[in-house]
């Protein structure tokens, strides 16, 4: 129970206990007002394609509302019909049609009259399945032409702006961050601001880890679950840190990695014996940093200070996307994460290539705990939970 509780709580964190804040980016101030410079036509541009989309998604939920309608064989829920849609149209006379059929049936008991009906419904549910791949196009369509528009949109979603740069371009924009901007602080409703570019980084988050639970499928079908995630967020900058188990395909994997992985699971006490995958425990990374900051010229990510650090993964800075790397685990690497000690991101670089610009800590609020359980489960039930939802190739 204690566990849950602390997976509820997310709190706003001083300033220390999650970056390095006397060592503020040097490109920060300036990355911060053209990012809200740019985002003001950005979000206008988002605004208008909602406009846009807006019918489509309203028409989407209807057709996915008649289509449960007609499954029930209950027309309650849909009235009254809309007469000028030719689809609505159709679904109204086939209620009418359908109930029609049903009242002969209870009288004559005739086989013949069930038949027509189930072949009207399925004429019926193919009509609006036809009519929601039709919209689904359409949205699509919206979407592909309006791609670049959405890829820009990124950095601007859930962003913390800088007041006097988005107020300035709002001389020759308009939106609803352009109306925000001007209220008085903390009336926004839907933006956050901050008076310099400076001030982004004062405005920091941290979450616990989070409770894992069992391997499951997600919806689109892939392996979720068996997972516990760390959050930061300082300013812009959001990291995160899945602990799980890493399954890799044997035949991708050479002896050298296989015979690895055996090690690293033999520490702790994890028998995975599978035809086709082999298992270790990683970190997920993810960190919203696709240029440099400051003078960085890469990031580490690792346990202890980065003057004597225990590194886990080292990666180029200025990429231009977001950077994800997966982290396969030593066993001593489990054994601290396991013990709750801290992990950071350290971004470095300058004129001899060894100077820190700036450091992200990842909270170990309820991290020992999560990865104990997660650990427990590796050991114990999960061979039999991927069994379930995957069966072996052959």
């Amino acid at each position: 129970m204690r566990m849950l509780a602390l997976a509820a709580f997310i709190t706003i964190v001083p300033a220390a206990a999650t970056a390095q804040v006397d060592a503020i980016p040097s490109r920060l101030a300036e990355i911060e007002l053209e990012r809200s410079r740019i985002c003001v036509g950005t979000l206008a541009g988002i605004a208008v394609l909602d406009q846009t989309l807006e019918p489509l998604v309203r028409r989407g939920t209807r057709l996915r509302q008649i289509g449960e309608a007609v499954a029930l064989e209950d027309r309650r829920g849909l009235e009254p019909f809309d007469g000028t849609d030719p689809t609505e149209g159709m679904v109204r006379d086939w209620f009418t049609t359908d109930a029609a059929l049903a009242q002969r049936y209870l009288t004559t008991e005739d086989e013949q009259l069930q038949a027509e009906r189930q072949a009207g419904r399925e004429t019926i549910k193919n009509l609006v399945a036809q009519a929601l791949t039709s919209l689904q196009a359409q949205a699509d369509s919206v979407l592909t032409a309006n791609a670049d528009l959405i890829q820009s949109a990124g950095p601007c979603d859930g962003a913390i702006f800088v007041r006097s740069a988005v107020q300035d371009a709002c001389a020759d924009a308009s939106g609803a961050i352009c109306d925000q901007a001007g209220l008085p602080a903390g009336e926004a409703a839907d933006f956050r601001f901050v008076d310099a570019g400076e001030s982004v980084w004062e405005i920091q988050e941290s979450r616990p880890w989070t409770v894992p639970g069992p391997l499951q499928p997600n919806a689109d079908g892939q392996l979720g679950g068996g997972r516990t995630i760390g959050y930061a967020r300082v300013g812009n900058v959001a990291v995160s840190l899945s602990f799980s188990p890493l399954f890799v395909n044997r035949e991708d994997a050479s002896a050298e990695e296989l015979a690895g992985y055996e090690a690293i699971n033999d520490s702790i006490g994890l028998t995975f014996d599978h035809p086709d995958l082999a298992v270790a425990p990683a970190l997920s990374l993810r960190a919203a940093l696709p240029e440099p900051l400051g003078t960085e010229t890469r990031y580490v990510v690792h346990f202890g200070e980065i003057t004597a650090p225990d590194v886990l993964w080292t990666g180029a800075a200025g990429s231009g996307v977001s950077i994800e790397a997966a982290i396969p685990l030593a066993a001593a690497h489990v054994a601290r994460l396991r013990a709750g000690d801290p992990i950071m991101l350290t971004a470095v670089g300058g004129e001899s290539g060894d100077q820190t610009e700036y450091s992200i800590l990842v909270g170990n609020v309820n991290q020992a705990p999560a990865a104990t359980v997660l650990i427990n489960y590796m050991t114990s039930q999960m061979a039999a939970d991927l069994g379930r939802i995957m069966q072996p190739r052959g």
